[in-house]
C-alpha cells in the first residue's frame, strides 16, 4: 500500500461518510504524499528544494502518473511547496482516483450524491481493521524503537507535517513522545542520507502548505 492510500484511510472517519481532516489541509497532504511516493520510487528526486525529473514513467497508480505527467510538463523547475501548492488545486481529482483503487480492493465504497445540479462524492470505510492496522504498525515503529526503513519513513513524514497526532495517539503525552520520534528519525542514519534529506525538504514544504491552508481558513472565517 502508498503512502497516498495510507493517508487517505488515516484521515478517513472509521464509522462514517467523511473525512476527519480539514479539507485545506487534506490537498496539501495528500499530495505530500504522492510526491513521497514518487521520491521513493525513483521517478523525481529534490535538489536545492527543487523537484526534478528522474522518470518519465510510475506504476504506483493512475493519480502517481498524472502528477507526474504534470510536472514533466513544466517549463522549468519548481520548488516543492510550489508544486504542492499547484497541485493541490486538482487534488479532487487525484484523490477520487486513488479511492477508485482503494474501492477495488474492497477497502472503502464511494457513494456517489447530487445536491440540486452538484454532484459529489463520498468514501465510507468497508475494512475498519486496515485502517486499525496501519495505526497499529505506526504505533509499534514509534513506541518500540526499531531501524525504519525509507518506505515506512514516509507516512511518519506525512503525519508529523499535517499535525495527524491526535489520530494515532491516546493522549498528550503520546504526542509529545510521537513528534519527539518522528523528527529524531528524519535527522538520523535511520534513513538513509540522500532519501533523509530529500524527505526534509518534502516533509517542510508540507508543512508549510498545510499551515497556510490552515491560516488562510482562518482569515476567511474571520
Amino acid at each position: 500500500m502508498n503512502t497516498a492510500e495510507k493517508f487517505l484511510l488515516l484521515i478517513q472517519h472509521p464509522e462514517k461518510s467523511r473525512f476527519i481532516f480539514p479539507f485545506r489541509g487534506r490537498d496539501a497532504g495528500f499530495i505530500g504524499a504522492i510526491l513521497l511516493d514518487l521520491l521513493h520510487d525513483g521517478a523525481i528526486d529534490v535538489e536545492n528544494g527543487r523537484l526534478i525529473m528522474k522518470s518519465t514513467d510510475t506504476n504506483l497508480s493512475a493519480a502517481h502518473s498524472q502528477v507526474l505527467n504534470h510536472i514533466q510538463g513544466s517549463a522549468r523547475t519548481r520548488r516543492v511547496r510550489t508544486w504542492i501548492t499547484r497541485l493541490s488545486k486538482k487534488s479532487g481529482k487525484y484523490i477520487r482516483e486513488v479511492q477508485g483503487g482503494l474501492e477495488r480492493k474492497k477497502l472503502i465504497r464511494l457513494e456517489h450524491k447530487k445536491f440540486l445540479v452538484f454532484k459529489y462524492c463520498r468514501s465510507k470505510l468497508m475494512r475498519p481493521e486496515t485502517r486499525k492496522q496501519i495505526i497499529y504498525e505506526i504505533r509499534d515503529q514509534l513506541f518500540h524503537p526499531k531501524p525504519v526503513s525509507d518506505e515506512k519513513s514516509l507516512i511518519l513524514a506525512v503525519i508529523d507535517a499535517c499535525g495527524l497526532y491526535s489520530l494515532i495517539c491516546r493522549d498528550r503525552q503520546e504526542r509529545k513522545a510521537c513528534r519527539h520520534r518522528i523528527r529524531k528519525i528524519m535527522k538520523t542514519d535511520d534513513v538513509s542520507r540522500g532519501v533523509s534529506h530529500a524527505i526534509q525538504e518534502v516533509h517542510a514544504a508540507i508543512a508549510a502548505a498545510v499551515a497556510a491552508s490552515k491560516a488562510a481558513a482562518v482569515a476567511a472565517s474571520s
